[in-house]
């Protein structure tokens, strides 16, 4: 089915024509107005006003579900094109037509008509609503004012490559020890709701004085079978209580500043941080983005706040003629040799390589840390659960013993 567009373009002779172009999609209309000699500036549906206010609702919930893989793809898709030679209009167009029917369908038809309109890159972006962090921004605004806006979209789709390739590292490290523990704790509630009451006689018999540990034991066994409707809505309340107080970022920001301060996560979480930033500083200084710039959007990057508070003041040293290496050593927050490597850079006129270097360095470190850190759950938890176990299995061997001593 052919839909009519509305253009706006350039013949051979440099001249505006504006008009009407019958076509299945964009695309198929881009490449039939090309097979005249003109290169397109604007294109959309003629009755785009008439869209309709469902599809329009349906879209606007549509960008919920963008996934961070889709900003990614996004991202290096116009970076291939725009390496290309593709116009970025024709860029937008094209891709708006290929995701269509996919969650970056609204998101594509904004950026389209902000384009039109004669917006930078950039603000195109922002009201696209895809939900880029800041730094992606800036990385797009800078290689626009440089002339290099492919290199820019790609370093900003490595660098949130980047950022989900640690989370996703972490979360599939964790699947192992939460299936542990999970079947541990299921464990042990068969063991009381089913094993227990079965020396409920015991107790009841009143033939033998029954240890204290060995009747609370059973009675607690007791009590979770005749309530195990209540019971089970508890935890079930107790774990959506748990999941709807980590949404909250200041629930979150807590538990990460807790953790910082224990003995083992603490060092993990230290050299990943120092890692994030350190490659998102280098990306950053790459693309021309001023150092004082990069150093504020980098520090956005930071989780815990110490170091986002120690980064504040960096800029306002760095302003009264300060190096940004005496400045970090002074704050302590990055090891010595690693400031070392930082010192060399400044001094050769190297410093975003010598930061690309840094972040690689602090984010393999920080992996080998969360995987030692990973392998502490498993031992402790089989610590914990065995140990529970055999608490009730030593407190029913008394109350069995004792039975047994009180028939002689």
């Amino acid at each position: 089915m052919n839909v009519c567009f509305k253009y706006r373009a350039i013949d051979a002779q440099g001249i505006h024509q504006r008009g009407l172009q019958h076509a299945a999609s964009p695309r198929q209309a881009i490449a039939q107005l090309a097979a005249r000699g003109l290169t397109v500036v604007s294109l959309e549906a003629a009755n785009s006003a008439n869209a309709d206010p469902a599809a329009s609702a349906s879209g606007k919930q549509a960008i919920r579900r963008i996934r961070e893989q889709d900003r990614i793809l996004l991202l290096q898709e116009l970076s291939i094109l725009l390496k290309a030679g593709v116009p970025l209009a024709e860029a937008i167009v094209s891709l708006e037509s290929a995701y269509a029917r996919t969650p970056l369908g609204l998101p594509l038809s904004r950026m389209r008509q902000a384009i039109q309109k004669g917006d930078a890159v950039a603000a195109a972006f922002r009201q696209a609503e895809i939900g880029l962090p800041e730094y992606s921004y800036v990385l797009i605004e800078s290689g626009e004012a440089a002339g290099r806006l492919h290199a820019a979209m790609q370093d900003a789709a490595n660098q949130l490559e980047y950022d989900r390739n640690i989370a996703q590292e972490f979360t599939n490290a964790l699947i192992y020890p939460a299936v542990l523990v999970s079947t541990g704790v299921l464990a042990v509630l068969a063991i009381f709701i089913v094993v227990v009451p079965r020396f409920a006689s015991l107790i009841k018999s009143g033939r033998a004085e029954i240890p204290a540990i060995s009747r609370w034991v059973i009675e607690s066994g007791l009590f979770f079978k005749a309530h195990l409707l209540e019971s089970g809505v508890a935890a079930v309340v107790i774990i959506a209580l748990a999941v709807f107080a980590l949404r909250h970022p200041p629930v979150r920001q807590a538990l990460l500043e807790a953790l910082a301060h224990m003995p083992v996560s603490g060092p993990w979480l230290s050299n990943s941080e120092i890692g994030r930033w350190a490659t998102l500083l280098a990306t950053l200084l790459e693309n021309r983005v001023p150092l004082l710039d990069a150093l504020t959007l980098s520090a956005r990057g930071l989780r815990r706040t110490r170091d986002r508070r120690e980064l504040a003041n960096v800029g306002d040293a760095l302003r009264r003629g300060r190096v940004l290496s005496d400045i970090l050593a002074e704050q302590g927050w990055i090891p010595a040799t690693r400031i070392n490597l930082i010192r060399v850079g400044e001094r050769a006129g190297e410093l975003p390589r010598v930061l690309a270097e840094l972040g690689r360095l602090q984010s393999d470190a920080a992996r080998q840390q969360m995987k030692r850190l990973l392998t502490l759950i498993e031992p402790i938890a089989i610590l914990l659960i065995g140990g529970v176990v055999g608490f009730i299995m030593i407190a029913i061997i008394l109350a069995i013993t004792s039975l047994n001593t009180a028939q002689m």
